[in-house]
């Protein structure tokens, strides 16, 4: 026992002495101060996003990502109310695994004129899925022409990355399991990016896992060490291993999305900023520039006009206590559930093109909170935001 303490605080040594090496002195001032600037008390709101309503909160929960596929004028969202009990990232685990909820992907059919709030959302029916006990979804991709649905899953048995066959235009949608990628390199998947039906760009948020050692987590996440990494997975080969490596690192790896055929965002959550890559012809990727977020970034999206919205956390130990104060009421069989999911949080979105640069939408000391990806469709004049540990989504015109 002496001897594997021992090894901790060399470790623990060995990471700040890597993060003093690494994160420069103002940088991480930077950050810092933003923690005491966009405390609730202390944080200037902006409401650039006009007039918006918060729709479906009773059938709606912790609904983590979310894509939009325009042509069918659809979204597809990866809700989770299980997240109150199990949520890898940020460490909650519950002892009992029989009283955590199972995930879910839900279809929002969001044309007005055909379906009505009541007709609009459609859970999304799993075949051939023996892991649907375990199903515990964060990131989403949809590749239309190949009706491929890519699932970032945190399983209890490890996190891995699910792949379906979604039919849309059935009015019950089903999608097919087809396999399940597991690798050394994708122990921590958070978010997906798809070039095409078998090729990837996969984020591990983290390399120390809270399940594996909290204290090395949680130092990796603010010392702002860039363990965090950008898996680029090929699956062309059928009944094969996939093919995967790693690409680029960051601290805090976390939402991914193509800015067009040959360019890639990827928010790094601890530094608060987007970094943007060009993407070369081998699938390595090069650093170009950055975008730095007075939040700290979660998921980002990409509308049909090329902007990038970016979503995420003005002040994460907010977000932290509302987790934490959750779980434990939760697991307290004296209380009412009901208490347990009051409390709110700061949320942040901006919106960023290269001709325009940076234009914050939304940041706001409560109300909807938790706020974690928004998507927009510019042509039907519609977007919506949804929310880690929120009921329902934000809705707005756009």
């Amino acid at each position: 026992m002496g001897s594997l303490s021992s090894l901790v605080v060399k470790s623990a040594i060995a990471i700040l002495a890597l993060a003093l090496a690494y994160a420069p002195l103002a940088d991480r001032a930077r950050v810092l101060s933003l923690l005491v600037q966009n405390a609730p008390d202390k944080l200037t709101e902006v409401k650039n996003l006009g007039d918006y309503t918060i729709k479906f909160s009773d059938r709606l929960r912790n609904c983590e990502d979310a894509l939009l596929v325009e042509e069918d004028r659809v979204a597809i969202l990866s809700c989770d109310p299980g997240r109150d009990f199990w949520n890898t990232v940020m460490g909650t685990f519950a002892p009992d695994l029989s009283i955590v909820p199972t995930g879910e992907l839900v279809l929002y059919r969001y044309d007005s004129a055909k379906y009505s709030d009541t007709d609009a959302l459609v859970s999304i029916e799993l075949r051939d899925f023996e892991g649907i006990q375990g199903f515990h979804p964060l990131g989403i991709e949809y590749h239309r022409p190949s009706s491929s649905l890519f699932v970032c899953n945190h399983h209890y048995e490890g996190s891995r990355v699910e792949v379906f066959t979604l039919d849309l235009d059935t009015p019950k949608p089903v999608a097919r399991h087809q396999r399940t990628i597991i690798s050394p390199l994708i122990k921590a998947p958070n978010a997906i990016a798809a070039l095409n039906e078998h090729e990837l760009y996969i984020t591990n948020d983290h390399y120390f896992l809270q399940k594996n050692n909290a204290f090395l987590s949680h130092l990796e996440t603010y010392a702002q060490l860039p363990l965090g990494s950008v898996a680029y997975v090929n699956l062309a080969i059928e009944g094969h291993p996939a093919e995967v490596r790693s690409v680029a690192r960051s601290p805090f790896t976390n939402g991914v999305a193509l800015l067009n055929g040959s360019a890639l965002a990827v928010s790094s959550s601890s530094t608060t900023k987007v970094y943007l890559y060009d993407i070369l012809p081998d699938r390595s990727l090069l650093k170009t520039g950055d975008i730095t977020l007075p939040f700290m970034p979660d998921n980002v999206s990409v509308d049909k006009k090329g902007s990038l919205l970016i979503t995420g956390h003005p002040h994460p130990p907010t977000l932290d206590k509302l987790r934490k104060d959750r779980f434990e009421c939760l697991m307290d069989s004296s209380r009412q559930n009901e208490d347990c999911y009051e409390g709110t949080t700061p949320s942040g979105m901006a919106a960023w093109s290269a001709d325009d640069g940076l234009k914050i939408l939304h940041l706001t000391k409560g109300g909807f909170s938790t706020s974690c990806t928004a998507v927009r469709d510019t042509e039907y004049n519609f977007g919506f935001m949804t929310g880690l540990y929120e009921k329902g989504i934000l809705v707005w015109k756009a």
